[in-house]
C-alpha cells in the first residue's frame, strides 16, 4: 500500500473513510527484541495493542491513525512495555505534527473551529494552548516602549490594564488588574524601565501614582482622546435636554440623526447633514450653542503651538455663559486639575495620541465574543502573542533613530516588538480571525 503517512517506524495497511473521518490503519515495523529496562534481560512478545491517534487533516477531513504495536514482557520481573514511536504525543493521543499544527494556529483560530477541523475535543485544544502559553511566558520579551500608552478594558468580569508601544503601534503588555498594588510591582521590575520617556493615559490618578517612582525619565501626558471625549459627553447632556422639543416634522428629518450630527466635526458633515444641522440651529439655538462650544474646545487641539493652545483654552473658558452648560464648566475645572499633564501633549513627539490603544481594546473584545467565554489568560495570550500579526511589519528588525522605531533620543539597536495593532485591525476587518 502507498505510504500515506510518511512517518518512521510504521507502515499503513488499510484505509477507510466514514462519518466524515479518515482512518488509516497502520502497523509498527518489526524490530529486534528489546531488553528489559530494569533487568537488562531480553523480553518476549506478549501480544499486540491497538490505539487510536489523531493526525493532521486530509482532504479537509479529520484523520485518525489506528496503530497496532507489539507488546513485550520480561519473564524475570514481569514488566511489560510497548515500544515508543517518536512521532507520537502519547499524552495528547495525537501525532506531534498535529500538536505542532495546533500550536501554530490556536492563538488566531477559535478552539471550536480547530476542534471541528481536527476532530479533537475542545478541552484538548485548550490544554495544548495552555502549554504553549506557559512556554511563551518564559521565552517572549518585547522591547520596552519609549512612548507608552496605558488604558483599561473590561474583560472576563474585571478591568484589565492594556499597555502599548505608541512609537511603533504595537502591543506591549496586558496586565490582569489595573490597581496600584498590581501595577507598582510591574513597573518596579520592568526591563529597561529607564527607556520610557513618555506615558500617555487617562485621568485615573492611580496609574500615575503607580509608575512615577519607577520610570525615572517618563513624563505623563493626559491623552487627547480622553479630554475631548469629555466635551462630546457635555454636548450629549445638552442634546438629551432639548431633543424632545422638536416638532413632529422636525423629528422626522433630524431626530434619528441628531446625535451623530452634533458629535461629528463640521468638515465631516455631508451637504445633507449641514442642512439638517441648520434646522437644529433654528429650532434649538441652545443646543447649537453647546455644539459650538464643543467645536471650539476641539479646535484647541488643532492648534500646533502650546502657548497658543493655552490661550485658546483660556478664551474658551472665559466665554462660557454663567449658570448654563454645567458639564462644560466641569470640563474646564478638570482641565485646570490636570493642567500641566494635559498641555504636555504639545511637548510630546509629533503630538501622539493613545488612539491605537483604544482600537486594541475593541479587538480584545471581539476576540472575547468569538471565543464564547474564554478566560482572561486565553484572551490575553491570543492578543499578546498573535504571531500572524507579528509577522507583518514588525518582529525582529533593525531600529533607526526616528519616532516610529525605538527612541526619541536616537538609539539604534535590534529589537522585537509585539503584534502590530494596525495589522490586527486589517485582519479583523477582512474577516481573517476565525
Amino acid at each position: 500500500m502507498f505510504d500515506l503517512l510518511n512517518l518512521p517506524g510504521v507502515k499503513p495497511v488499510d484505509f477507510r473513510g466514514e462519518g466524515g473521518v479518515i482512518t488509516i490503519v497502520a502497523e509498527a515495523l518489526d524490530v529486534d527484541l528489546p531488553q528489559c529496562p530494569q533487568c537488562a534481560r531480553p523480553l518476549y512478545r506478549h501480544g499486540k495493542r491497538t490505539n487510536l491517534f489523531a493526525d493532521t487533516p486530509m482532504q479537509m477531513q479529520p484523520v485518525r491513525l489506528e496503530i497496532t504495536r507489539p507488546r513485550y514482557r520480561c519473564d524475570t520481573c514481569g514488566k511489560t512495555l510497548t515500544p515508543e514511536l517518536i512521532f507520537l504525543d502519547e499524552r495528547r493521543r495525537a501525532t506531534k505534527r498535529l500538536v505542532d499544527a495546533i500550536r501554530q494556529r490556536c492563538l488566531w483560530m477559535t478552539f471550536h473551529s480547530l476542534a471541528q477541523k481536527t476532530g479533537l475535543a475542545v478541552n484538548t485544544i485548550k490544554n495544548i494552548t495552555q502549554d504553549l502559553i506557559e512556554e511563551l511566558e518564559q521565552t517572549v520579551r518585547y522591547e520596552t516602549p519609549v512612548i507608552m500608552g496605558i488604558d483599561e478594558v473590561n474583560l472576563a468580569g474585571d478591568y484589565r490594564c492594556v499597555i502599548t508601544n505608541l512609537s511603533t503601534n504595537n502591543i506591549f503588555q496586558i496586565l490582569k488588574f489595573r490597581t496600584k498594588d498590581y501595577l507598582k510591582p510591574f513597573f518596579e521590575k520592568l526591563h529597561d524601565r529607564e527607556k520610557v520617556e513618555w506615558v500617555f493615559t487617562d485621568m485615573w490618578r492611580p496609574v500615575n501614582e503607580s509608575f512615577s517612582a519607577y520610570l525615572p525619565n517618563a513624563r505623563l501626558v493626559i491623552d487627547k482622546f480622553h479630554v475631548v471625549k469629555m466635551a462630546s459627553e457635555a454636548l450629549e447632556e445638552e442634546r438629551k435636554k432639548y431633543q424632545s422639543i422638536l416638532t413632529k416634522d422636525e423629528r422626522l428629518h433630524v431626530k434619528k440623526s441628531i446625535r451623530w450630527l452634533t458629535l461629528k466635526r463640521p468638515a465631516s458633515l455631508t451637504p445633507a447633514e449641514h442642512a439638517a444641522l441648520e434646522i437644529v440651529r433654528q429650532s434649538i439655538p441652545a443646543l447649537a450653542e453647546a455644539y459650538d462650544f464643543k467645536e471650539a474646545f476641539y479646535r484647541i487641539y488643532d492648534d500646533p503651538d502650546k502657548s497658543s493652545a493655552k490661550w485658546a483654552f483660556e478664551a474658551w473658558e472665559n466665554t462660557l455663559p454663567e449658570n448654563k452648560l454645567e458639564r462644560f464648566h466641569s470640563l474646564a475645572k478638570t482641565v485646570h486639575n490636570h493642567y500641566e499633564d494635559i498641555f504636555a501633549y504639545w511637548d510630546s513627539p509629533s503630538q501622539i495620541t493613545n488612539a491605537y490603544t483604544e482600537c486594541l481594546n475593541g479587538l480584545i473584545k471581539i476576540a472575547n465574543r468569538m471565543g464564547r467565554g474564554y478566560s482572561y489568560e486565553i484572551i490575553r495570550a491570543k492578543t499578546l502573542y498573535a504571531k500572524h500579526a507579528r509577522k507583518v511589519g514588525n518582529g525582529v528588525r533593525l531600529a533607526t533613530p526616528s519616532l516610529d522605531t525605538v527612541s526619541t533620543r536616537g538609539i539604534v539597536e535590534t529589537v522585537e516588538y509585539g503584534p502590530h495593532i494596525p495589522t490586527l485591525i486589517e485582519i479583523a476587518e477582512a474577516g481573517g480571525l476565525e
